[in-house]
């Protein structure tokens, strides 16, 4: 019984030195000599980021190949609020690949101590607790009003018609090169105390006002409608006015251009 011990203690042992030296060939053979990381900037802040970035990710040259963890890389980036990670990979035997992008900032929402908590396009928290809504490329950020939010480093951003807001953004984005160019400022409109007259209040560059009637219905159709018609607008027309998207009590979708603003109360 003792010998038939020893045969597999001895086994045991020779399958862990084994492994040991398989490992250790493999570490040996399959080693981190480059990481090819590969970025797209939009602003100066971003690009020095990224070359901060890339000595940091530099860290990783000597790991083993084999052994690194992807999840590790993507902790190095998640470091810069304003990038992230759209694909990472392990290019054996030496190679580690990553394409990295910056997080386009769009939106600011201020917060009741008096500071400003900025988010990207896709309405997401980049940055808090900051003194201005200056946007990292140049300009101003598009400045929240009305909406309350619930806004958290961790979690989605969340508050009644934020979705809405984006569905609006996005058909705006895809009319516009840079809705910033364009929008100042969102407000939500409350209406009355009984719900009714809900409205998006659109301030723009130029000066003429969009509003856009009852967000919580058909709001992408409304906002495209009123991005065609704000586009359609002459150079003179789009200095001062009202133009408003709404639905009819028939349910057809309309856009109105009006100077005279008497005649939306």
């Amino acid at each position: 019984m003792k010998t038939k011990t020893r045969v597999i203690l001895s086994t045991l042992i020779a399958l862990l030195l084994l492994m040991a030296a398989v490992a250790a060939g493999l570490n040996a053979v399959f080693t981190v000599t480059y990481v090819r990381a590969e970025f797209v900037t939009f602003s100066e802040q971003g690009d020095r980021e990224a070359e901060e970035l890339r000595v940091k990710l530099e860290k990783f040259v000597g790991k083993s190949t084999t052994f690194l963890k992807l999840g590790a890389v993507r902790e190095t980036v998640g470091e810069y609020p304003h990038f992230t990670v759209r694909s990472v990979s392990k290019k054996f035997p030496s190679t580690v690949c990553l394409s990295v992008i910056e997080r386009k900032e769009a939106y600011a929402y201020r917060t009741a101590d008096g500071k400003y908590t900025i988010l990207d396009e896709d309405g997401r928290f980049l940055t808090g607790d900051n003194e201005t809504y200056a946007n990292r490329e140049a300009g101003m950020n598009i400045l929240l009003g009305g909406f309350s939010l619930s806004v958290s480093e961790t979690e989605e951003v969340s508050g009644s018609y934020f979705n809405e807001l984006l569905i609006a953004a996005s058909a705006f984005r895809s009319r516009l090169s840079d809705i910033r160019a364009n929008l100042v400022s969102v407000t939500l409109n409350p209406g009355t105390t009984d719900g009714r007259n809900i409205s998006f209040l659109i301030e723009t560059a130029e000066g003429v006002e969009i509003e856009i009637r009852d967000p919580s219905e058909k709001i992408g159709e409304k906002a495209a409608l009123a991005a065609d018609h704000y586009l359609a607008l002459s150079d003179e027309q789009r200095m001062y006015g009202w133009l408003t998207a709404y639905e009819t009590d028939a349910g057809e979708l309309r856009t109105r251009y009006t100077q005279d603003f008497s005649l939306e109360n």
